[in-house]
């Protein structure tokens, strides 16, 4: 039988094509994708890449509803505060408006009176991430989520904007007499009354109508920023849920099988040295029989 001696190692390629199949194994293992790249099914991939590019979408929706929803928080209890203390300044304008009080029970709720006003103001300043919420500096924020943009108002609760103070920042509660009590109760109302119109401007979910005195109607437009709440809680299940049917979507689509994929690469590793085991065997046949040659 003759002997051919040179010529290329038909091993080699069968090496190629093991180690090729090898290389494909691991990107599915490592991305855990039936369809790593375009190469191994451009339709799939397609369908992949676009539900990766929805479920991120979905996932920062989930985050700006998570953001806003404790932005909302944040002014809900500045707000709660603001209108405990316009109550606790009414209850202390009737305690002043009475005849008994002396001269010094009228300082001493004078001073109280003063240190409301202040808190007040303190809360109209308070801040998420920086930014103030309740002071007028901005007229509103932007949710954005997957399904569009939602608008949430703020307002201005200062105490110079309710007329608590004025332009110098003199607070124009005055308790000093029965007269004085009874003038400042109805600055009170008004800024009570102030306080209802500027919660009720900041809604973004429904208007309501509300009969009742002044400081009922800043009181029941102050519950309001529950129901936001509420409906940014709703929201961001919805959110949530979409984002849980994409990434099944998605499995059900490309998931790999790990296990089935890790027994191949190690069955492919050992197909690898046995093709380089033939490779260098042949090599050195061939090597040997070149040897031989006069």
């Amino acid at each position: 039988m003759a002997m051919t001696v040179g010529g290329i190692n038909p091993y080699v390629s069968t090496y190629n094509g093991i180690s090729q199949s090898s290389q494909l194994t691991a990107q599915r293992i490592a991305t855990g994708s039936d369809y790593p790249d375009a190469a191994q099914g451009a339709a799939e991939y397609a369908v992949d890449v676009r539900l990766s590019g929805n479920i991120g979408a979905t996932s920062q929706s989930v985050q700006n509803t998570q953001n806003t929803s404790a932005m909302v928080k944040i002014a809900e209890g500045a707000t709660d505060n603001t209108l405990q203390a316009l109550s606790t300044l009414k209850t202390r304008l009737l305690d002043a408006a009475n005849d008994t009080n002396v001269a010094v029970d009228r300082q001493a709720l004078q001073k109280e009176i003063n240190q409301i006003v202040a808190q007040i103001d303190a809360n109209a300043y308070v801040q998420y991430n920086g930014i103030n919420l309740l002071d007028g500096s901005r007229n509103g924020f932007v949710l954005s989520g997957i399904d569009g943009l939602t608008s949430f108002q703020t307002g201005d609760l200062r105490a110079q904007t309710l007329g608590l103070t004025d332009k110098d920042g003199n607070v124009t509660i005055d308790v000093s007499t029965v007269s004085a009590a009874n003038t400042s109760l109805k600055i009170v109302d008004s800024a009570a009354t102030k306080a209802g119109e500027i919660l009720d401007s900041m809604h973004f979910m429904q208007d309501y109508v509300i009969d009742g005195f002044a400081f009922d109607i800043a009181v029941d437009e102050a519950t309001t920023q529950g129901a936001q709440l509420q409906r940014l809680e709703m929201q961001r299940a919805n959110y949530v849920t979409m984002e849980e049917n994409q990434i099944a979507a998605q499995s059900n689509s490309s998931d790999a099988d790990i296990a089935a994929q890790v027994t191949a690469f190690k069955s492919r590793q050992a197909q690898e040295q046995l093709a380089t085991f033939a490779i260098n065997v042949f090599n050195h046949n061939q090597k040997n029989a070149l040897n031989l040659l006069p």
